[in-house]
């Protein structure tokens, strides 16, 4: 069975991630386009991908069922960041769009991402959607032809976006401001897509580079490539000497950023959208509100109350993010595992963006990343965060979700509720502004703890709380 989960598609290589597989999804996405086009001519389905083992096979694969369908497909020739794809899909005026990526997952897996209409994450309704027409595909083979034969024939035409996204990217930005100061940046792409784009545009910015990590093998992606700390330890021991202003650190699909500050200290996504969010405010005089899922921190909303603006939250999945940005008419939209969107850029979450912005409120503002953290802490308050990522089987998970979900159960933690809430898992909110929540990750096999307190020892006494939970039985580790 295929299943769509917060990401779009994803699995293991060589188990459940065939070509087979690859195949059945690109029928059923044809079907669904003709669907959805109500005799209309159809419009042509950009088809990316990243730089994973395969990834450009699959790509070729998929985009051979669509042509073998009768769609026409743009293909992307080199490995492409998913913001920049979502970018083309908008800019074409284009229906869909296909990324081969899974993003932030270890090696071994890779995935199919959807991006429809207005360059956005696909909707549940569509992914539902999908979902039934590829499951109830009968078991003959897909019929897909050769790739190079559709390349011939003009069903299949090679394109590129690049340029105009680059254009998209500096225009949003304060080039002069950044240019008039000599910067020096640690980059690493962490052996995804946003290496040359990233590179073009700090160029162009005239700040001085450094990369690791650019080059992808069958070795050296075993790292997970997401930029979170555990992932980042040789970008950490270069950046102990101070050499450099800032370092960077994107995704495999360069939707998500984690940070280093001049101090070679980790800044993840949390301080992030907190520096990012009171910098519009404070220094850019921007108008607007903000919106977070439900495992990212309350000091946005903090910020928000001080400026009268409102806070919004939402499950987790950017493309809840997006949809409350469109409806509210936010300023700025997050979430804690590194996903940054802002008004008038692209529909969905962006790290390249992200850094670029980072970079110019450093050089308006004249002040350092974690002067500007210190800053944000004295007025607003200083908290901790923390996320727990635990390894499930289907039977740990359905007896988890049997017991919090059905059974309403409700662990034991130090301080008592205020309120608890299901939008998404199970979170509970105390009256100091502090919360944990147990959600379960829709794409990988893992429980996923996050909280956020006053401090260090109160998230210690949350973690033993959970750990001496017998009924919740998780084998909860520091």
């Amino acid at each position: 069975m295929i299943r769509f989960g917060t990401g779009g598609w994803r699995g293991v290589i060589a188990e459940d991630f065939t070509f087979e597989n690859v195949r059945r999804v690109a029928k059923g996405m044809a079907l669904y386009a003709k669907e959805q086009s109500n005799g209309r001519e159809l419009k042509p389905i950009i088809v990316a991908y990243d730089m994973r083992f395969l990834s450009p096979a699959f790509a070729e694969t998929f985009a051979a069922v669509l042509a073998s369908n009768g769609i026409e497909v743009w293909f992307m020739k080199d490995p492409s960041p998913t913001p920049m794809v979502m970018h083309a899909v908008d800019r074409e005026g284009l229906d869909f769009g296909i990324t081969i990526t899974a993003s932030h997952n270890p090696q071994h897996y890779n995935g199919v991402k959807v991006i429809v209409k207005d360059g956005r994450d696909a909707p549940v309704e569509v992914t539902d959607a999908l979902e039934k027409i590829i499951n109830a595909l009968p078991d003959d083979p897909i019929e897909h032809g050769s790739f190079a034969q559709h390349v011939a024939e003009q069903r299949i035409k090679m394109y590129s976006g690049r340029n105009a996204y680059i254009d998209s990217l500096l225009s949003h930005i304060d080039q002069e401001a950044i240019q008039k100061r000599p910067f020096h940046i640690l980059f690493n792409p962490m052996f995804g897509t946003s290496r040359d784009i990233m590179l073009v545009c700090l160029a162009t910015l005239r700040c001085n580079v450094e990369m690791i990590n650019f080059q992808p093998d069958l070795v050296n992606v075993r790292r997970i490539p997401t930029p979170e700390r555990a992932s980042l330890g040789d970008m950490e021991w270069m950046l102990q000497d101070k050499r450099y202003d800032l370092g960077i650190a994107t995704d495999g699909d360069s939707d998500r950023i984690g940070l280093y500050d001049d101090r070679g200290e980790y800044v993840d996504a949390d301080q992030i959208l907190r520096l990012l969010y009171y910098y519009l405010k404070e220094y850019r005089g921007e108008k607007g509100g903000v919106v977070r899922n439900v495992t990212t921190t309350h000091i946005l909303d903090r910020i928000a109350r001080h400026y009268d603006e409102p806070a919004y939250e939402v499950p987790v999945g950017f493309k809840y993010i997006s949809a409350a940005m469109d409806k509210y008419d936010l300023l700025l939209g997050g979430e804690s595992s590194g996903g940054v969107k802002l008004r008038g850029h692209v529909n969905g979450k962006d790290g390249i963006f992200a850094a670029l912005l980072c970079i110019e409120m450093i050089a308006k503002t004249g002040k350092t990343i974690s002067e500007l953290g210190e800053e944000i802490n004295r007025r607003f308050g200083r908290t901790e965060t923390r996320a727990i990522n635990l390894p499930i089987t289907p039977a740990e998970k359905s007896r988890l979700q049997s017991l919090l979900f059905e059974e309403k159960y409700v662990p034991k933690l130090p301080k008592a509720s205020e309120k608890i809430s299901y939008l998404d898992g199970l979170k509970v909110y105390f009256p100091d502004d502090t919360w944990v929540c147990i959600r379960f990750s829709g794409t990988e096999p893992l429980v996923r703890i996050f909280m956020e307190q006053n401090d260090a020892e109160e998230i210690d006494e949350v973690v033993a709380a959970l750990a001496e939970d017998k009924r919740l039985a998780l084998p909860v580790v520091e």
